[in-house]
C-alpha cells in the first residue's frame, strides 16, 4: 500500500506513470466535465472531481461544483486514496488531523475512489465532497466505479494518442534526415559523373557515367519530394510541439501562484535564438514542473527561484539541444543525497527523503533524462544554501 510522501519502488513507478500520461492539467475539464457532473448527480453531492497526483501536486483536472485548481499533495485527502484498493471514506475531514485541506469551511465529508491504471497504478483519485455526510449505497458506489473506470480509459487514450503522436513525429524527423544524409553523397556523384564526360574518355565510359548521372539526379528529385511531403506533413504534428517562448508562459502559469504561497519568486529567463523554434515537447513540461516544484517545496522563503532554458542548434539536421538550470536557495543537497538522487535504484532513501531537499520527483527526473538520451548535473554550495540543477537533452525540430 502506498502511504502519504512514500519513497518506495511502488510509488516511483506510480509517479512514472503519471509522468508518462503527460497530461496538460488546465486543458482537460471539458473531456471530463459529464462525470464529473455524473458523480454529483448519483450522490447528490455539492463538489465532484477528478484528482491527479503526482510528486509535489494534486492537480484538479475536472470538477463540477467548483474550479478546477492544485493543492499541496500533504494537504489533500485524495493522497490516502491512492493508497487504498476501493473507496475511501472520512466523516468530517475538519475534524481529522491528517487534513488540511484548502477549501470552504462548510465542507467535511469525503468519499474518494483510486483511479488505477491498467498496470495496477493509482493514478489519481475520483472524488465527491459534500457539507454533510452521505450515505453512499453499494448501487451508487458501483455507478461511481464505472464512473472511474471511464476516466482511466479516456487518460489511456491521451497517452496512446500522445505515443502515436511522438512516434510519427520521430519517424517524420529520422526521414528527413536521411534525406539530408542521401543528398551529400548523391550529389558527389552526379558531379563526377559530369566531370567524366568532360573528360573525353571511351563513349561506352562516358556512357555510363552519363547513365549514372541521370540516376543520380531522379534520385535527388525523389528525395527532394520527400523532404517537401514531410515538411508539410509536420503541420499536422503541431500540438506534439512547442518554443521556448510558450514554455516559459506554461511554465509562470503553472507554477507563479504555487510559488507565491510561500513568498517565492518564479524568475524564468530564455537564452538568446531559437526561442520561437518549435521543438519536441515530450515531457518538457514534466521535467521542468518536477525541478520547479522541488524547488517551491524545500526553497527558502522570500527567495527567488530562477530558472533558464536554451535551445540550441546541433551538427545533426532537425535535432537541436533543449536545457534547462533551475537553482534555488534552501537546504542544502548533501554528497550522499545527490548520490542518492543519481543512483539507478527507483526507490528514494527514506533517512534523506525531506531532510536533504529532495523527493522522488527528482528521482523520476533522473530517469526520465536519461531515457530521453539527456544529461544531467547536479550542485549544491553549504556556504549559499544554493542548488542547481542543469539538463540537457536532444530534441527534434
Amino acid at each position: 500500500m502506498i502511504a502519504p510522501n512514500d519513497s518506495s519502488e511502488e510509488e516511483f513507478k506510480r509517479v512514472l506513470e503519471v509522468s508518462q500520461l503527460d497530461l496538460d492539467y488546465q486543458s482537460l475539464q471539458e473531456m471530463f466535465e459529464n462525470l464529473t457532473k455524473m458523480a454529483s448527480k448519483i450522490t447528490g453531492a455539492n463538489l465532484s472531481l477528478v484528482n491527479i497526483l503526482d510528486s509535489y501536486w494534486q492537480w484538479s483536472i475536472a470538477a463540477n461544483g467548483m474550479e478546477t485548481g492544485v493543492m499541496r499533495r500533504e494537504q489533500s485527502v485524495c493522497q490516502y486514496t491512492i493508497g487504498q484498493d476501493e473507496f475511501f471514506e472520512v466523516d468530517n475531514f475538519r475534524d481529522d488531523d491528517r487534513f488540511d485541506v484548502p477549501l470552504d469551511k462548510k465542507y467535511c465529508y469525503y468519499l474518494g475512489l483510486p483511479l488505477k491504471s491498467a498496470a495496477g497504478n493509482a493514478i489519481g483519485a475520483l472524488c465527491i465532497i459534500d457539507e454533510v455526510k452521505q450515505n453512499i449505497s453499494e448501487d451508487q458506489r458501483y455507478l461511481l466505479k464505472l464512473i472511474g473506470a471511464e476516466v482511466v480509459e479516456k487518460l489511456e487514450a491521451l497517452k496512446k494518442m500522445a505515443e502515436v503522436n511522438r512516434r510519427f513525429h520521430d519517424m517524420h524527423a529520422a526521414q528527413r534526415e536521411l534525406g539530408y544524409e542521401l543528398r551529400g553523397p548523391v550529389s558527389g556523384i552526379l558531379g563526377l559523373s559530369k566531370l567524366a564526360e568532360q573528360e573525353g574518355d571511351s563513349a561506352t565510359l562516358k556512357k555510363y557515367f552519363n547513365l549514372a548521372g541521370r540516376s543520380s539526379s531522379e534520385l535527388i528529385d525523389i528525395i527532394g519530394n520527400s523532404l517537401e511531403k514531410n515538411s508539410n506533413e509536420f503541420l499536422h504534428y503541431e500540438k506534439g510541439s512547442i518554443t521556448l517562448l510558450a514554455l516559459k508562459n506554461k511554465l509562470l502559469e503553472l507554477f507563479s501562484d504555487l510559488g507565491n504561497t510561500k513568498h517565492l519568486e518564479l524568475n524564468i529567463e530564455l537564452l538568446a535564438g531559437n526561442q520561437n523554434l518549435k521543438f519536441s515537447k515530450q515531457k518538457i513540461v514534466q521535467l521542468a514542473g518536477n525541478l520547479i516544484s522541488n524547488a517551491i517545496k524545500f526553497g527558502k522563503e522570500d527567495s527567488v527561484i530562477n530558472v533558464i532554458l536554451g535551445l540550441k542548434n546541433t551538427s545533426i539536421s532537425d535535432m537541436a539541444k533543449f536545457s534547462i538550470q533551475v537553482e534555488s536557495q534552501g537546504a542544502c543537497l548533501s554528497h550522499e543525497a545527490i548520490a542518492d538522487i543519481m543512483n539507478s535504484n527507483m526507490n528514494a532513501n527514506e533517512k534523506l527523503i525531506g531532510m536533504d531537499a529532495y523527493g522522488l520527483g527528482l528521482k523520476l527526473v533522473r530517469h526520465l533524462v536519461l531515457t530521453m538520451g539527456g544529461q544531467i548535473e547536479i550542485t549544491s554550495e553549504k556556504d549559499t544554501a544554493a542548488t542547481k540543477f542543469y539538463i540537457s537533452i536532444p530534441r527534434f525540430i
